[in-house]
């Protein structure tokens, strides 16, 4: 099999995302250090349902998850073939590969949601839209101030811009257009112009950071485009920020390089969702969908 290992972004932390973990005796020794590590109590924040979701909480938490269940997979002869990350879960990626250290990826997570918090605007947000065609909601986002931060597919993004602005146009598109739409608990306009103060700051920790041979590639979730060293990871982790995401290539990109089983390591099973939909053949499992992480061990091997 050629494996994918997908790490998702934010939204998808819950409140007994790390009690589950902690739980987990393969799991618990590589997640503790990195909750360690944290400039803020990991515990108490993560089963807050408000605290859990605050930009600068959110990022090192969703990074440590993921991180540690990657840890644990290695430690069990589960290596990828591939990884991707969806937003910041594109950090995780990196762990997945090997080219940053678990802590080292944690401790970028935190200057990432620095960067990003110093630069946004007020009173802007995401929302995503299920059931519009991409052009169409492009002009949408073009009329009224707005962009198109992340491509799911082609008839679900990710819209960014004025917190005003989205609900006043919401329902009229659920209305006439048929549209289904969510909005995000995210408090910055991620992967928009935005913030490309942040992009420039958060390349300078990246610069900083110490990196280590890539054992798989790494998918840009900017076009899918493999990553396999230093040079290429700073440069797509420091422009995601402040550049739109094309998520579905990311995934067309893993089929079209043979990966035939894909594992979500969690938290949430969103990306798993999103392949099964675009991939029906496709074997896609997340973590949160057995009750340990041995049940996912044997289906892996």
């Amino acid at each position: 099999m050629t494996l994918c290992i997908l790490c998702p972004g934010q939204g998808s932390q819950t409140v007994d995302m790390l009690p589950r973990l902690l739980g987990e005796p393969l799991i618990a020794p590589h997640l503790e250090p990195l909750l360690d590590a944290m400039p803020f109590d990991a515990m108490a924040v993560s089963q807050n349902s408000e605290l859990c979701f605050v930009n600068a909480h959110a990022q090192p938490l969703i990074v440590a998850a993921g991180a540690a269940v990657a840890q644990a997979l290695k430690a069990h002869g589960i290596h990828a073939d591939l990884s991707a990350g969806y937003s910041i879960g594109e950090l995780t990626a990196h762990t997945v590969a090997g080219s940053l250290q678990a802590l080292d990826g944690v401790g970028l997570a935190v200057k990432r949601a620095q960067c990003m918090d110093q630069a946004a605007p007020a009173a802007h947000g995401m929302m995503a839209v299920k059931g519009v065609r991409i052009d169409r909601l492009g002009a949408i986002a073009q009329e009224h101030g707005l962009a198109v931060a992340i491509v799911n597919d082609e008839q679900h993004a990710v819209l960014a811009g004025p917190t005003a602005v989205m609900k006043s146009i919401c329902k009229g598109m659920e209305r006439e257009l048929g549209a289904h739409v969510v909005h995000l608990n995210v408090q910055v306009p991620s992967h928009t112009a935005w913030l490309r103060d942040a992009s420039a700051q958060f390349k300078n920790a990246l610069d900083a950071a110490s990196w280590r041979r890539f054992d798989c590639p790494v998918l840009s979730a900017l076009d899918g485009s493999p990553v396999e060293n230093r040079d290429g990871a700073i440069d797509c982790l420091a422009r995601q920020i402040s550049e739109p995401l094309q998520w579905s290539r990311t995934l067309d990109l893993a089929s079209e390089m043979g990966a035939t089983v894909y594992f979500e390591v969690g938290p949430g099973n969103t990306l798993t969702r999103m392949v099964r939909e675009r991939f029906p053949a496709a074997q896609a499992r997340s973590l949160s969908e057995f009750q340990t992480l041995e049940g996912a061990l044997n289906w892996l091997n």
